[in-house]
């Protein structure tokens, strides 16, 4: 597979990107509603991120303000996506999918096909030299 003239500066600014994300994450500036002490704190957009995707993933309701006044229920059904996304990190595997030209594979076989490649190179090495 033919590497990509901009495939270091490319590899270079994702690390980056993920190296400012983490920091940001890391910040404690979002006010949520403690369920266990029943009162509101301070805490980390992780945190605040991860609760809000427990959120989505149970599903829940909320009274939002009509135009004509009062309030309306809405009811949020639980979202198939967030609970994917809590069940592969709870499982520990790999992110759903990496893009790899036109078609999709999962970060799973990806790294199933690069072992793949190195144990072939080790072989084909090992046999190389008994030769």
């Amino acid at each position: 597979m033919p590497v990509r003239p901009d495939h270091g500066l490319r590899t270079k600014a994702g690390q980056l990107l993920s190296q400012y994300l983490r920091e940001i994450s890391e910040e404690e500036t979002e006010l949520i509603h403690d369920p266990n002490s029943g009162e509101d704190r301070m805490a980390t957009k992780a945190e605040a991120l991860a609760r809000r995707i427990w959120q989505d993933a149970l599903g829940y309701s909320e009274q939002v303000k009509a135009k004509e006044g009062g309030f309306i229920d809405l009811i949020h059904p639980p979202n198939r996506a967030a609970q994917s996304i809590l069940f592969d990190r709870v499982e520990g595997r790999a992110p759903a999918s990496v893009n790899e030209g036109d078609k999709k594979i999962t970060a799973a076989e990806k790294v199933t096909e690069q072992v793949q490649k190195r144990i072939n190179n080790i072989l084909r090495v090992k046999n190389d030299k008994s030769l």
